[in-house]
Order: C-alpha cells, then sequence, then structure tokens
C-alpha cells in the first residue's frame, strides 16, 4: 500500500507563497481564506503545478475506491494525467503520472467508469487512454509513472470525453471523426471500446452531458439523451439507438459567440449552458443561460444569470441544488438553484483562485469536482495547479442589510459592505441616468423620459432670407449641405434636401422655404481599401469592428474583399450583445458591395462581424495603415476592435468603405427664400411641363408610397430629384 506519510514538509513549502499554513484547514474569515477571497467556502490544501507533474493544469475528474472508500482527484495536464489520493484533504498525495500518450497539449479530458479513467486530449495522434483505476491503492512509494491499460485508437485527437454511466456508453466529442459530432462507443468491457454508432448532423460538439432520461417530458422517458453544446447552438439528440441518432432540437440564442457547455438539474428541467466568448466578444458580464428543457423539442430560455465578475465562464457542475461554476479567473463560483424555474440563480459561495482581477481572459480555473462522498471540492488553476476546498456547515446569505440602500437584501444575515445609494434618477448608483437629458421639446435632442436637464440641448440655427431677381432664366439658391427645400411654410414634405435648390420658371413672385440640418446622405468613411500588402483572407466570426452611431442612421453598405465566391452573412450587435440585424448576400471572388440597409439608432460600441466563415474576408493585419478612430461623416465613427493586446487598434479590419445616410435628421425653423420676377420685352416666359415616371429608394428599389425618407424622382424629359418624404399622415 501506499504511504501518506511525510507529506507534510513537501506540502508546507509548496503552500507557503499562497497561505499562512499548510497544516490544517484554512477557514473563509473575513473574507479571505490564505490570501485568497473567498465567502462560503474554506481552503483544506493546495499541491503546485510542479508538484503533480509541471504543465498547465485543465480537466479534473474523481473517483472512489470502492475497497476501502479512499477519494482520488484525477487531473489533467498538459503534458499528462496526475492521480492523487485526497483521502486526508489536508495532506493529498500524488500517487501516479501518467504521461500523455503522444505530445503535450492544453486540452485534456477525463472521466469515469466502472473503476476505469478514460483520458483523451486534442495531442495529435493521443487516442483515448484507458487506466485500471484499483492499481492506485496497491502502489508503494508514490508517486509512480504508469502506463494506460488500453489505448482507443478510432480516433486521434477529441476535445472532450463523456460517458453515461448506466448504459456503459463513451462518447467522443470534437474528434477529428463524424465532423467533431459524437464517436459512440460501447464501454460495458473498458479495456475494448467498441464503435457503435455516431451522429454528425450538427457538426462540432465542444461539450455534452449524456443521460438516460427520466425528465417531464413522457415522449422520451428512458430513452438516451445526448445534450450537446455545439459552438451556437444547444442541440438535444435522441442516441437511444447509435445506429440512428436523432437530431430532437437545435437551439440557438441572441448574442452566441461560443456555446461551450452544460449540465442539467437533478430533475432534468433544466438545463444551464455558457458561452466561452461573449464576455471578451460583447463585454458583457459572466452569463449563465438557463433553459426549460420539459419539452425537449422546443427549449425555452427563461433567463440569465449576470455575474458581477467580467471573467470567462467555462465548466460547470450540478449537485442537488447547487452549481458549481469554475469561471477562469474568478474561479469556483458556487449558485443557488432553487428559483431556477422562475429563470433566477444566487451565488452564495466562492473561492478566487486569481485574486488580481476578474479580467476576460484564459488564466485561473478551468475546472472543478463537486462530487466526492467527503464534500471535498477539488479545483484546477491552469498556471498553478490544484486547490481542495469545502463548502462551510452552514452557507450564509451576505449582502446589503441596510434597508435605506438601494441594494438592501432582506434575505441578508451579515453585512458584506456592498450597499449603495440610489442615483438622482431613483436607481442604484452606477445605473444609467435615464432620467437626465435635454427637457426642451424644441431641442433637437429632446428626450421625453428626462426630468433633470444636463445642458446638452441643442438646435439648427435656421438660414438668413434671401432674395433673387428672375429674369429668363430659373433662379437657383444655395444654402447649406443638406438643407431641405420646402414648397410652404407648412408643408409636410420636402421639395428636395441639397445644398441648392433651382426654382421653377415663374411667371409672378414666389418663393421657397428652408430649413438648415445635421442630415447627410450618403457619406462614406473607413478604409477605403485593404493594404495588401499586409494582411490575409481569413476567417471572419471571431471578433468584431466596433463602432458608434451619434444620431439615426440608414446604415447601407460596405465593402469587402472575398476570397472567393459564395453566401456571406454579416451581422451587427448593439451594446448589450443583443442582434439587430442579419444580412446574407452572395459574393463573387474579389471586391463586393455588401447591402446592409439597416436603420439604426444613435448608440455607442456596435459591433459589425460575420455570421459564418466562408467565404473567408480579407483581413487588414499587424503592419497595415489601420488608425482608428474613422468617421462616417458626422454620423459614426469606427472606434475598434474587440480583440484585446498587441492586436487590438491592427486586428480584424474587415469592411471597408462605409456608406451611410441620416434617417430622421433634425431641421431648424423655415426661413422664406424670395423670388421677384422681372418682366423682359419681347421674352414670354414658357412653364416647362414634365410627368413623373417612378419612385427609387437609395437602394434602387421602387416604392409606391414613400414616408419618412429619401428617394428619387425620375421624370420623363429625363430629369431627376432627390426628396424627402416625411412620415405619411
Amino acid at each position: 500500500m501506499h504511504q501518506k506519510l511525510n507529506r507534510f514538509a513537501l506540502t508546507f513549502v509548496s503552500l507557503a507563497l499562497a497561505v499562512p499554513f499548510a497544516f490544517a484547514q484554512i477557514p473563509c474569515v473575513d473574507g479571505l481564506a490564505g490570501g485568497y477571497p473567498c465567502q462560503n467556502i474554506n481552503l483544506m490544501g493546495f499541491l503546485s503545478n510542479d508538484e503533480v507533474g509541471g504543465g498547465d493544469m485543465n480537466d479534473i475528474w474523481g473517483w472512489v475506491d470502492p475497497s476501502d472508500n479512499s477519494e482520488y482527484v484525477i487531473l489533467g495536464r498538459s503534458n499528462g494525467t496526475t492521480f492523487i489520493d485526497i483521502s486526508d484533504p489536508v495532506n493529498p498525495v500524488v500517487i501516479a503520472n501518467l504521461p500523455t500518450n503522444t505530445v503535450s497539449s492544453l486540452w485534456r479530458d477525463v472521466k469515469v467508469y466502472d473503476n476505469h479513467a478514460f483520458i483523451v486530449s486534442e495531442a495529435s495522434g493521443h487516442g483515448m487512454q484507458v487506466v485500471d483505476l484499483t492499481q492506485l491503492g496497491t502502489i508503494e512509494n508514490p508517486p509512480q509513472e504508469i502506463e494506460a491499460d488500453a489505448l482507443y485508437t478510432g480516433w486521434g485527437n477529441a476535445h472532450n470525453i463523456v460517458i453515461n454511466e448506466n448504459t456503459a456508453r463513451a462518447y467522443g466529442v470534437g474528434t477529428s471523426t463524424f465532423d467533431g459530432g459524437l464517436h459512440i462507443l460501447d464501454i460495458s468491457d473498458p479495456l475494448n471500446p467498441t464503435l457503435i454508432g455516431d451522429f454528425a448532423e450538427d457538426g462540432y460538439t465542444h461539450d455534452a452531458q449524456v443521460v438516460t432520461y427520466s425528465g417531464p417530458d413522457e415522449n422520451y422517458f428512458g430513452r438516451e439523451v445526448a445534450f450537446c453544446c455545439n459552438e451556437n447552438t444547444v442541440t438535444i439528440v435522441d442516441v437511444t439507438d447509435p445506429t440512428d441518432a436523432t437530431m430532437i432540437s437545435s437551439s440557438g440564442y441572441a448574442g452566441s459567440s461560443y456555446t461551450h457547455q452544460g449540465w442539467l438539474t437533478e430533475d432534468q428541467r433544466f438545463f444551464m449552458s455558457n458561452d466561452e466568448l461573449d464576455e471578451q466578444d460583447y463585454g458583457v458580464n459572466t452569463t449563465t443561460f438557463i433553459w426549460d428543457v420539459s419539452d425537449l423539442t422546443d427549449p425555452a430560455l427563461i433567463g440569465t444569470f449576470v455575474s458581477e465578475s467580467s471573467a470567462i465562464d467555462h465548466n460547470m457542475y450540478v449537485l442537488d441544488t447547487l452549481m458549481y461554476q469554475s469561471n477562469y479567473r474568478a474561479g469556483l463560483r458556487v449558485l443557488d438553484l432553487s428559483d431556477i424555474e422562475n429563470g433566477e440563480l444566487d451565488e452564495v459561495a466562492f473561492f478566487d483562485v486569481y485574486p488580481s482581477n476578474d479580467a476576460p481572459q484564459f488564466n485561473g480555473s478551468w475546472s472543478n469536482y463537486p462530487y466526492f462522498p467527503s464534500g471535498v471540492i477539488a479545483v484546477t488553476h491552469i498556471e498553478e495547479g490544484v486547490f481542495f476546498v469545502q463548502l462551510s456547515d452552514t452557507i450564509i446569505n451576505f449582502g446589503c442589510m441596510d434597508e435605506a440602500a438601494c441594494n438592501y437584501d432582506s434575505e441578508a444575515v451579515e453585512d458584506d459592505g456592498s450597499c449603495i445609494a440610489f442615483n438622482v434618477c431613483g436607481e442604484c448608483e452606477g445605473a444609467e441616468l435615464f432620467c437626465v437629458g435635454c427637457t426642451d421639446e424644441d431641442a433637437c435632442n429632446y428626450a421625453a423620459e428626462a426630468t433633470i436637464d444636463d445642458g446638452t440641448c441643442f438646435d439648427i440655427a435656421p438660414p438668413l432670407p434671401q432674395m433673387a431677381i428672375q429674369t429668363v432664366e430659373p433662379v437657383t439658391f444655395t444654402a447649406e449641405s443638406g438643407s431641405f427645400w420646402f414648397e410652404t411654410q407648412t408643408s409636410l414634405n420636402p421639395l428636395a434636401v441639397s445644398e441648392t435648390y433651382t426654382m421653377p420658371l415663374l411667371t409672378e413672385n414666389g418663393s421657397v422655404w428652408v430649413s438648415h440640418s445635421n442630415a447627410e446622405y450618403e457619406v462614406n468613411g473607413g478604409k477605403l481599401a485593404p493594404d495588401f500588402d499586409n494582411g490575409q483572407h481569413h476567417t471572419n466570426n471571431a471578433y468584431s469592428l466596433v463602432f458608434d452611431v451619434f444620431q439615426s442612421v440608414l446604415f447601407e453598405s460596405v465593402e469587402v474583399y472575398s476570397e472567393e465566391g459564395g453566401s456571406h452573412t454579416i451581422e451587427i450587435f448593439d451594446n448589450f450583445g443583443t442582434l439587430v440585424v442579419s444580412a446574407t448576400q452572395v459574393l463573387t471572388e474579389g471586391q463586393n458591395v455588401f447591402n446592409l440597409n439597416v436603420e439604426l439608432d444613435a448608440g455607442e460600441a456596435y459591433q459589425i462581424r460575420s455570421g459564418n466563415e466562408a467565404p473567408f474576408l480579407w483581413r487588414d493585419d499587424n503592419g497595415a495603415d489601420v488608425n482608428f478612430p474613422y468617421d462616417v461623416g458626422s454620423l459614426a465613427s469606427i472606434t475598434g476592435t474587440t480583440i484585446d493586446g498587441e492586436n487590438e487598434f491592427t486586428y480584424y479590419y474587415f469592411y471597408y468603405n462605409w456608406t451611410m445616410s441620416s434617417l430622421n435628421p433634425c431641421l431648424s425653423e423655415r426661413t422664406e427664400f424670395m423670388v421677384d420676377v422681372e418682366e423682359v420685352e419681347g421674352v414670354q416666359i414658357v412653364q416647362a411641363q414634365r410627368t413623373l415616371l417612378k419612385m427609387i429608394d437609395l437602394a434602387g428599389r421602387e416604392i409606391k408610397t414613400p414616408s419618412n425618407q429619401l428617394v428619387f424622382l425620375l421624370f420623363d424629359d429625363g430629369s431627376s430629384e432627390k426628396r424627402f418624404f416625411g412620415e405619411r399622415q
């Protein structure tokens, strides 16, 4: 048998830099345990990456030896797998190390069935290692290096392994087979995994949970069902017959970037999923999506839990009514599911393994394992090692206890110092000041909801009066660019929107009424063309260009450069991550004008990106002459990209020569421009007559009844006019 003695000195040395004591449990007191921020979680032990075999930590699972109830952590690392006895979590013992089967890889995953560990990796040609875990209790003088007892080579690399212990089936996902979908194995003989089926209909599966279904949907009771996270959907598959696996449903959601992983509640009524890239792409805080899967054919997204942290979410698991999340730099987060049927979750505990910050970067906790009978929770830290923690005996509800505070928590039993006051609009401090704005009803930027004026009101100065004399030629007046020309002081629709206006040839004195405006039409901005010496054709949907809009606009088009022909989609999101437009167009190889024709309200931090990868678009890269911001007239400004780091300002510039027009411009008061008709002896003035043929909008489409838009009028004499029509009454 292996020895658990003489570990104290080694453990103490490894932990001394992180925590003050290593010989006993370190309770969470005043929000800290051994220097790590915490709430309702105590620190039991720790092993550094050097102690467990080096490399970067990744996935983790657990096993209980049925012969003596010893608890073992199975720790994935970039260069192998470590087996750790945590029966005494204060003094964990490294028992064995299994090297990677081929080369190192950041991605390794492990699950357990019938006292065997099944280990996969994205390392090239790795296959699946199978280890008989019962040998761990017989190892003398640990740690020892061991070999796999079997190797499955039906795939090379795999991102993950999923097991349904009830049916002795393993599911390889993200493998090099079946389009990265489900690779289904019979593991009833653990040392002889056998391929029995597949599912490739919905493409790549990143992670999944497979269960023998016992939830509320009677149509699938007793069947084997896979809940898959497939990059941009939650996809549910009936895998009862592995030779004929059938997709039950595939559900997308607004603001998806990379649907990563999820887990069912124990009654299988709800499924929680996360998105690994939305925090980086859209600037949202850690978001958990709550799905009601009572009807497997029609899952309903009933709510989201948005953390106070900005960290990226990764792996999460459910035990009883608690969910244990590993959220990279935010560490382990524990959520209460008691009110999940109302789409609500509540964070009740945490242990932050990365105290310096919660930035949305890929550092910190990769995963956790909360299923040990002892209550010990193993938590990986990619760079530093593995923590062993445990929930407090009593979970204290911390919160604001000041009844006068905006965020008063009536259920809190201990104040956590989080109380904040109300702002002038009656919301919590830090919330948007919706009641502050321009209160002048005559101003261009009047805000109907504002009750407190912020001094931002502005209007447009009217033109100065003009007078001209008509002799034998029509009079042409000149005002500012974007001026509106009206027939009378009260006309609803303008005669034209332009800098100049030519009056018809008059037989008597007349006039036209003019308003200045902040309107701009068909203005261009952004880079006009790529730098073909610094860039490449590239996949297009990982990051976005970010832009601000200063008034309501019609976003007409951008130019893209396609590597080849094919159907392509461009998506635009608002600053809440909500998809506001998705436009699809068939591209030809080379330069294309991509017509969007979408109306956007004034707002900050819009994002534009591709909704699919192929065909690849040209992207200016490092070394290209990209200098933000790029103004689109005074209507908008392209401010940057969503990527962080050294490439922030030069990377992912895909969209060129943007075209926009004002949608609802502000007008000044009208001024009369007058014409004095002077008779010229011997000259007879004849009014020209012409017939309107048709009207077209800015996109060239013929329209019959224009409303609140700029149109072109085409006449039978070959002439044309640009005219703005107001909202129809």
